[in-house]
């Protein structure tokens, strides 16, 4: 299995859920020394029935080296039957006719792009081997809109029918695609849009919103995606499995 984004809040949480699942895993991050100090935690931590660990450093958003990212996953592991796609970025909070077009396309390039170049690699190797699934990490925001932050909240829209789109391209493959849609995490990524929004005089305490009255645990997202990568039907695709509270219910 290949997991994007591993050294990230979130992404740590998801690599700890498959490594206690016994999977065997190829972690992948811009970071690499977020990236090295996870796999040797994850090693240490290694007991029986647990999975190998693999650290592979790369930028998604560099349409060959991602390529490659999902072959040496393939090379080190012994095969690969497992993509889960964790990285991505918030973007710029900001009204719209004061975006930098540099911060647009670089969001859209880490959230939206990358997938192609990672999830076009993996439906190779996963048609050959008769089969596969690809998880997406989308958000809740790719199904509703959201003042200021409509960089963010258009790519994720683009995740959520890319994820759409490749089920329908992938299921006669043997291929499902699906998606989690998390709503407000506890985890920096929000923090910093809660206080972006904040210095443009918005609210910044959003849990009254939510009917169960909290926030996403992190262990709560990364148990969902752990769901959908080793336990979920082999019927199930195209879902985008919405993880909010209750929120847009």
């Amino acid at each position: 299995m290949l997991l994007t984004g591993a050294a990230g809040h979130l992404g740590r949480r998801i690599a700890a859920h498959l490594a206690s699942s016994g999977c065997h895993l190829a972690l992948s991050d811009v970071d690499a020394a977020g990236l090295a100090s996870l796999a040797a935690e994850l090693t240490d931590e290694t007991t029986a029935g647990h999975g190998s660990v693999v650290s592979i450093p790369v930028d998604v958003t560099d349409a060959q080296d991602a390529r490659a990212a999902v072959g040496d996953a393939q090379e080190s592991l012994g095969g690969l039957d497992v993509l889960v796609n964790a990285h991505g970025i918030e973007g710029p909070t900001a009204p719209v006719e004061a975006l930098d077009p540099d911060d647009v396309r670089r969001t859209f390039d880490v959230n939206v792009m990358s997938l192609f170049w990672l999830c076009g690699t993996a439906a190779e190797i996963f048609k050959t081997a008769g089969g596969g699934r690809i998880v997406n990490l989308a958000s809740g925001a790719g199904l509703a809109g959201g003042a200021f932050t409509g960089v963010y909240h258009a790519s994720k829209h683009a995740v959520v029918g890319l994820t759409r789109s490749l089920a329908l391209e992938l299921g006669p493959a043997g291929i499902t695609v699906n998606a989690v849609c998390p709503g407000f995490v506890e985890s920096p990524m929000v923090d910093r849009i809660v206080s972006s929004l904040g210095d443009l005089d918005l609210p910044t305490e959003y849990a009254h919103m939510v009917p169960l009255g909290r926030y996403a645990d992190p262990d709560e997202v990364a148990e969902t995606v752990r769901y959908l990568a080793c336990e979920a039907p082999e019927y199930m695709t195209g879902t985008c499995l919405v993880l909010d509270g209750g929120l847009r219910a």
